[in-house]
């Protein structure tokens, strides 16, 4: 797959899961920014929706990035709208120059 960066069009922020503790002794959960890219999002089709889910995924969003080691598949993807989708699994690409995030939008 080759990707050119004049697709990488759309700005999104990644984010990261934080616990903390609490001032009671429990737990808080907040999220953090790791970092805002550049992206190419594209809304899955029927047949790559059923593919996913075969591989035990609810992926409904295909967003490439260039390549990062830092990204896992617990964080989640805010769109410049504000709405979020949370990273299901991770393709790498292209000899680590691009990775692709098969996410869940959150919105709908």
């Amino acid at each position: 797959m080759i990707v050119s960066s004049g697709r990488l069009d759309q700005r999104i922020t990644i984010q990261q899961k934080t616990v903390v503790r609490g001032a009671l002794g429990g737990h808080d959960e907040t999220w953090s920014t790791l970092a805002t890219v550049w992206a190419e999002t594209t809304d899955l089709t029927g047949h790559e929706i059923f593919n996913a889910k075969a591989m035990g995924s609810a992926a409904t969003q295909l967003i490439t990035i260039r390549y990062r080691t830092d990204v896992r598949a617990d964080m989640r993807v805010i769109f410049s709208d504000g709405s979020m989708a949370r990273i299901e699994w991770i393709r790498r690409v292209t000899r680590r120059e691009f990775m692709e995030l098969y996410c869940l939008s959150l919105d709908d």
